[in-house]
């Protein structure tokens, strides 16, 4: 919202839940410089509960002119996530990071002392492993995929 950041374009990431899941689902799709008008149901934007005292009342319908600027794949992608998700089993092992990690060092030809993939990689879990299971799920790793379409 240009109105709600002095004038400036709003930059957020796709389909992890940093805006509405309306705008989630009506921004699938989209290509740089299209444009969207779009009504989002209290059931896809802040439902019985309304926002902020009052400035969005509960049950609001909410309209959205929508400018797509640009489009930039980062790094907690989705694709990302699937690329080291090497069996496909929405979650992420040990292993598979390791090995990225191994493919990652590799790629940029830095010499690095043998501890530091190992310190890299339990920072990862320690911050990442929120449930203590061993695996980053895809909901861990910031990656949501949608389920109501």
């Amino acid at each position: 919202s240009r109105t709600q950041n002095e004038g400036h374009p709003k930059w957020f990431v796709l389909g992890v839940g940093q805006v509405i899941k309306g705008l989630d689902i009506a921004m699938m799709n989209m290509c740089p410089g299209e444009k969207r008008k779009v009504i989002i149901p209290p059931s896809l934007a802040y439902g019985q509960q309304g926002y902020a005292q009052g400035k969005i009342p509960p049950n609001a319908t909410l309209i959205f002119e929508i400018e797509l600027y640009a489009v930039n794949k980062g790094p907690r992608s989705v694709e990302a996530f699937n690329q080291i998700d090497k069996d496909s089993d929405k979650k992420l092992s040990e292993d598979e990071i390791s090995q990225y990690l191994k493919e990652e060092f590799a790629r940029d030809g830095k010499k690095r002392h043998p501890s530091v993939h190992d310190e890299i990689l339990a920072d990862i879990f320690k911050k990442n492993d929120h449930d203590g299971d061993g695996f980053i799920s895809a909901k861990e790793y910031n990656v949501y995929q949608h389920d109501e379409l």
